[in-house]
Formats: C-alpha cells, sequence, structure tokens
C-alpha cells in the first residue's frame, strides 16, 4: 500500500505595509526631484535676466555676484560685522522669543481649551492681540524697553504668543468626545487622563502652531532690525541698501529664507519622533 503525498505550494500575500512604504519613498524621491528641478529653473531665469542685461546689476545682480559678496561679508564683514555674527544675533533674539512664547502659550492654550470660564476670561485679550500688526506696537515697546535686545524679544513673543495659544486650544477642542469617555470609563484619573490622552491627541496641532509661530517671529524680527538695530540680518540689509550694495542685499535674503527653511525643517523632524501618528489616522 503506497500512500502519495501531493506538495501544494503555499503562496505568501505581500506585506501591505512594505508597499506602501516603498510608495512613500519613491513619492518622497519625486518630490525632491521636482523641488530641485524648480529651484535649478528659478536660477536659470534669474541668470538668464542678467546675462541679457535686461535690468542693471544695481536692481538685479547676478548669482555669481551675489555669491561672492556673500563671501566676503562672511570672510570680511560689512560695516564691522561679519555675516557670522549677524546670523548668531538674529538667531539668538528670535530662540528667546520663540521659546518663551511656546513656554507661555502650550500651557495657556491648553488650559483655555479644557475650561471654558478660562476661555471666557483670557480669549478677549488673545483674540484682540492676534490680529494686531506686531509693528504697530513696536514703537512702544521701544519707548519702553529701548531699541536693544529686550524689546526685540518682546516684539518675538507676543507675534508667537496668539498663534501657539489658538492652536494649542483648538487641538484641545478637536478631540474626539467618544475617546475621551472610552478613557474615562476605564478609571483614569484627571491627570492620567490629561497625560495620556489629551495632551498626545493636542502634539499635531501644537506643532502646526509652532511652526505658524516660527515664521512668524522670524519675519518680525527681521522688520524689527529694518527699524532699530545695530547688527543682525535684517539691519545688514538695510544698511546694505542704503549703499545701494544690492549683492550684499540678495544674499543677505538668500541666507534669511535658508536658515528660515532650515528651521521649519527643524521642527518637522522634531514632530516626526515625537508624534509618528499625525497624519496617519
Amino acid at each position: 500500500m503506497s500512500t502519495e503525498f501531493s506538495v501544494v505550494p503555499i503562496e505568501f500575500e505581500d506585506d501591505p505595509g512594505t508597499e506602501a512604504r516603498m510608495l512613500q519613498h519613491y513619492a518622497g524621491r519625486r518630490n525632491w526631484i521636482v523641488s530641485l528641478a524648480s529651484v535649478a529653473v528659478g536660477l536659470c531665469v534669474w541668470e538668464g535676466l542678467t546675462a541679457a542685461g535686461i535690468l542693471p546689476p544695481a536692481l538685479l545682480p547676478s548669482i555669481t555676484e551675489v555669491a561672492r559678496a556673500g563671501l566676503r561679508v562672511a570672510t570680511e564683514g560689512f560695516q564691522g560685522v561679519t555675516l557670522l555674527e549677524d546670523i548668531e544675533i538674529s538667531l539668538l533674539r528670535v530662540g528667546m522669543g520663540f521659546i518663551m512664547a511656546v513656554a507661555v502659550g502650550v500651557p495657556l492654550g491648553l488650559w483655555i481649551g479644557t475650561s471654558r470660564l478660562v476661555e471666557s476670561a483670557l480669549d478677549p485679550f488673545i483674540q484682540f492681540l492676534r490680529p494686531l500688526p506686531p509693528l504697530g506696537y513696536y514703537t512702544l515697546l521701544i519707548v519702553w524697553f529701548g531699541i536693544g535686545d529686550t524689546s526685540k524679544v518682546i516684539l518675538l513673543f507676543l507675534t508667537g504668543l496668539p498663534i501657539i495659544v489658538v492652536g494649542s486650544a483648538v487641538g484641545v477642542r478637536s478631540i474626539n468626545r467618544d475617546l475621551l469617555l472610552a478613557t474615562s470609563s476605564l478609571g483614569l484619573n484627571g491627570t492620567q487622563l490629561f497625560r495620556f490622552v489629551v495632551f498626545p491627541a493636542c502634539l499635531p496641532a501644537i506643532f502646526t502652531s509652532m511652526r505658524l509661530a516660527l515664521g512668524a517671529t522670524f519675519g518680525s524680527l527681521v522688520a524689527a532690525e529694518l527699524i532699530a538695530a545695530e547688527s543682525g540680518l535684517g539691519w545688514l540689509i538695510l544698511t546694505a541698501s542704503n549703499y545701494v550694495r544690492t549683492a550684499i542685499v540678495f544674499s543677505g535674503i538668500i541666507v534669511i529664507g535658508l536658515i528660515a527653511l532650515a528651521l521649519d525643517h527643524g521642527v518637522v523632524v522634531i514632530e516626526r519622533k515625537l508624534v509618528p501618528w499625525a497624519g496617519r489616522t
């Protein structure tokens, strides 16, 4: 008596998670290629306009002239201040104002979002401050605190504060009530509910408001340095424009843009590390 065994091949299904990651990888690479191509086209148009002589160098210097001017300011300085010193001073002002806005704005926004009474008491002040142009009250800060760093840091703090407060409060209010009821039924007290449910659920909104506040504070810094400063990137641009050093003006603008992009990317990287689930639910 013989027994025959038939071998049935087993087919394994592809891991959908792996396929999704591959698609995301290729999409990210494609986006990088498109971005680089767009920048290259913009630089080619810029160089073409200068080479054709459509605009005089005093209005639109060539890319080479801008690069040389930036290198010269970085090595030799301009009006006694090097480019690195201007960057360091501007970053210090932005960092102090932004950190203060986050340290005060996040707890205040969470408090407003969890208490209607606190919202009724504080929201009028936040809503009054939020639409005000920062430079509109900067002259008052100069009168009160002088033209030094104190007035600029307070200006940046007041610029970013309402944005972070509103974003944090919106994050609390957007939490699914069913989620709160379900976790409360597990026996969590108020502190545990806030620590393990409310605060993590608010992090995506908090990071979004931080990115918005960072851009607003950086823009206000440059404007403040244009008005009253003796150093910084805004001061560099204003002083160079007074001497019709357009190439230095362009180099300063490019440095500001690159720093702003780097800071924003840094916040995004931190968000991806701390909030990996953001945008995936």
